[in-house]
């Protein structure tokens, strides 16, 4: 079975046993050096404080370099907000909020656009159903509708160009 590693520089598909391999030798490769660390702190090559810092490197997961987003998903910061809007036309608000509720502590983007998004739909919510309850309204509905699927449509653009767009007359429930 093939599975897809996705490397900074290249795609490529390598072996299921091959990938459980190189994640075993990672690992080896981290107890070998925590080894090489308690033995300098044996010998007294380096002091305790220097032993417990270079631990935590090895054990604490790399951070993510600065435009790289904090997560693995093999997709850039704007198309995954851009990606955020567009889930819009599949579930209304429910996939962006959940995509908020699980990233917005990964990018301030993504804390950004997932409030926005949800501050426009229940905003607009509100509007269509006092709409919908005066006679006059039920006329404007469809417009609104229309005009709901342009706020999208350039919202989408606008992610996609790296910026942040607000949704006219959305009131601001998520600050």
């Amino acid at each position: 079975m093939l599975i897809f590693v996705r490397s900074k520089k290249t795609n490529r598909r390598i072996s299921k046993s091959k990938y459980r391999h190189l994640e075993k030798k990672i690992r080896m490769d981290t107890y070998g050096k925590l080894e090489q660390l308690k033995k300098l702190l044996d010998e007294g090559a380096i002091t305790h404080e220097e032993y417990e810092r270079e631990k935590a490197k090895l054990l604490t997961p790399p951070v993510s370099s600065p435009g790289q987003p904090a997560w693995d998903l093999g997709i850039d910061e704007r198309t995954f907000v851009g990606l955020m809007h567009a889930s819009q036309f599949l579930s209304s608000f429910i996939v962006p909020l959940i995509v908020w509720l699980l990233y917005k502590d990964k990018s301030a983007k993504v804390d950004e656009a997932g409030k926005e998004i949800l501050n426009f739909e229940i905003s607009y919510t509100l509007y269509i159903i006092v709409l919908c309850i005066t006679i006059v309204g039920l006329v404007i509905v469809p417009v609104v509708g229309i005009a709901i699927f342009v706020m999208i449509i350039i919202a989408i653009v606008k992610a996609l160009n790296g910026e942040s767009w607000k949704y006219p007359l959305t009131i601001r429930f998520l600050k």
